[in-house]
């Protein structure tokens, strides 16, 4: 379809959409109550009667929608818009509502000609709009703190697993140290001699060096059975040394990187916030969450940021734009989803104008440029 049939089937669709061209199926009405009855239906119709200026209600959060300090509009959403409005040959104007809610109120009483911004697709909403074919599919995520610092390395150093390992390897040190003390106490009594204690101390001594490959001298088997357990105790070493190397290293690792909240099974146990009248906050009652609601995201991260809680339940690709924005470093959104969802567009209840918009939205989607518009907003490694 070329670019100037689009134009004129959307112009039909404005038309028809429009009360002027209603008919109320009454010829005979007189003049005055025809005048009366246009009035009526032009203080309530559509936005899609003013002109052929098409009201298309917005609600700001990045990275879908955003407003500069100038008053302009960008975003994911808004991006997707102007492209399919220029695609269709349409005018049209910003409105900004207050919040999700009164946006999806809007279009559902047809004040606004279209809805744009980060409105997720369920079915409680699609009883009272229509929505578009999905622009992009994403879901709730789970922001919560990363537990960095050196501080917080040594506890993990010295976590519960790791004094185990450390135990356990005292046991083993102290069992070669006792093999051979019972091979060296008499005939290499100069090193190995003296009370028990002390030749079991001796051992314990010998065993540990030769573990570590600091390799003193100052005792060495000197029986066949001594010398057979020390061959045997060196290539064993190497092996033990290895392990707890590794070990150490994971726990270092481990411990930089750990959040308190790994999934959504640990939430029942922590403080969580989420935004009010959003898909999130639904979630979380229908889990049976005790949840902190807040205005919106950026208040929530605030308080994650600030340990008034230890998690936040919203979009992730929000979550995730506003945490790289604001470079709020100790924060980070969970790889895994709790829910997925697509966003799309909003519309009145069967608009005219949902066909000639699905197919300019995927007309832009389908189109190489459009995942390097999610890339600039939302990073290549989302």
């Amino acid at each position: 379809m070329t670019h100037f049939a689009r134009r004129l089937a959307v112009g039909l669709a404005l038309l028809a959409a429009s009360p002027v061209w209603a008919q109320d199926g009454q010829a005979a009405a007189t003049a005055s109550s025809a005048e009366h009855t246009a009035a009526a239906e032009a203080e309530n119709s559509s936005a899609e009667s003013t002109a052929g200026v098409l009201k298309v209600g917005v609600r700001q959060n990045p990275p879908f929608v955003i407003r500069s300090d100038n008053g302009d509009f960008d975003g994911i959403a808004i991006e997707l818009w102007n492209q399919i409005a220029d695609d269709l040959g349409m005018d049209f104007e910003y409105l900004v509502a207050s919040d999700v809610g009164a946006l999806l109120q809007g279009v559902g009483a047809a004040r606004y000609d279209v809805g744009a911004g980060a409105l997720t697709v369920t079915a409680s909403r699609a009883e009272t709009v229509d929505f578009t074919q999905p622009f992009y599919r994403g879901g709730i995520g789970i922001a919560t703190r990363q537990e960095r610092g050196l501080l917080h390395a040594l506890g993990a150093l010295f976590s519960l697993d790791f004094l185990k390992a450390i135990a356990a390897l005292m046991v083993v040190l102290l069992l070669v140290g006792v093999l051979v003390w019972l091979f060296e106490r008499h005939r290499n009594p100069e090193q190995f001699g003296g009370s028990t204690a002390q030749g079991i101390g001796s051992g314990f001594w010998w065993s540990a060096v030769t573990m570590t490959t600091v390799g003193y001298g100052d005792k060495a088997p000197a029986s066949f059975g001594g010398r057979v357990i020390g061959l045997v105790w060196m290539f064993a070493s190497i092996i033990t040394i290895s392990g707890f190397t590794a070990a150490i290293a994971s726990s270092i690792t481990v411990g930089r990187l750990t959040t308190q909240v790994s999934g959504v099974s640990d939430l029942p146990r922590v403080r969580v916030a989420s935004v009010a009248g959003s898909t999130s906050e639904d979630f979380a009652r229908g889990e049976g969450l005790a949840i902190a609601s807040v205005a919106d995201p950026a208040e929530a991260l605030r308080r994650l940021s600030t340990n008034q809680v230890d998690a936040v339940l919203y979009d992730a690709p929000i979550l995730q734009s506003r945490i790289f924005r604001q470079k709020l470093d100790r924060l980070t959104v969970l790889p895994e989803l709790v829910r997925e969802e697509d966003y799309a567009l909003a519309l009145p209840r069967d608009s005219r104008l949902r066909k000639p918009i699905n197919q300019a939205l995927l007309r832009v989607t389908e189109a190489p440029q459009w995942q390097e518009t999610l890339d600039r907003y939302l990073g290549a490694q989302r």
